[in-house]
């Protein structure tokens, strides 16, 4: 990864960070953390964008490039795999583990995990931009987001089978510490569903504008 992108995603978790401090809610004392990760976030967007300005031009830059052909990268299969995996072991946990309303909490999370995973292999599979673009130095950091989002889900799911049948005592000590650990970036996965859904959405409408100009 180069070191515009590594800006780039800690841009993103920066930013991401400081909204869910905001939605979560915070006090007069949690604010300075909020402007803190705003801050950092800003200033790794403007790093990011001195690098990339500085980066030499491909020497096709100006001509028109073909759109890539749609279908999963290696690495997003390889990571589509592995949050299967964990999504999977949420389930089994879920199932033959939890008990009472421990269940409900587990395949609340869980259901979380699936639409993030979902979202994560119809961006890599859809969403691939012409490289040199702004869109393309985002692909990459975007991605990652999204699978710590699902994954975060899963743990949770998996944690949340740890606590007894009210939902409300340790259970299985180890499995609660896991779901309490995931919990800070729980968060993300409720801001990466829209952003995912509306990359998505763009690509839809990039398509369909291109197949009409073809037609026309």
């Amino acid at each position: 990864m180069s070191k515009a992108n590594l800006l780039i995603m800690v841009c993103m978790l920066c930013f991401v960070a400081g909204a869910a401090m905001l939605v979560t809610g915070t006090d007069g004392a949690g604010l300075p953390m909020v402007a803190i990760a705003l801050g950092v976030g800003g200033i790794a967007l403007v790093g990011a964008i001195v690098l990339r300005r500085r980066e030499p031009r491909p020497a096709t830059a100006g001509a028109a490039l073909p759109q890539p052909a749609a279908g999963p990268s290696r690495a997003g299969t390889i990571a589509a795999v592995a949050g299967a995996a964990l999504g999977m072991l949420a389930l089994l946990l879920t199932l033959f583990v939890a008990e009472g309303e421990a269940r409900s909490h587990g395949f609340f999370h869980l259901i979380f995990g699936i639409v993030v995973l979902g979202l994560f292999v119809a961006v890599d599979r859809w969403w691939k931009p012409r490289a040199g673009t702004s869109a393309s130095s985002i692909r990459t950091p975007l991605l990652v987001l999204v699978w710590v989002a699902l994954a975060s889900a899963f743990l949770e799911s998996i944690g949340a089978a740890g606590y007894d049948r009210f939902n409300s005592g340790h259970r299985i000590e180890w499995l609660t510490t896991v779901h309490n650990a995931s919990t800070a970036f729980g968060t993300l996965a409720l801001l990466m569903i829209p952003i995912g859904i509306a990359v998505l959405a763009s690509v839809f409408v990039g398509r369909l504008r291109a197949r009409t100009t073809t037609s026309t």
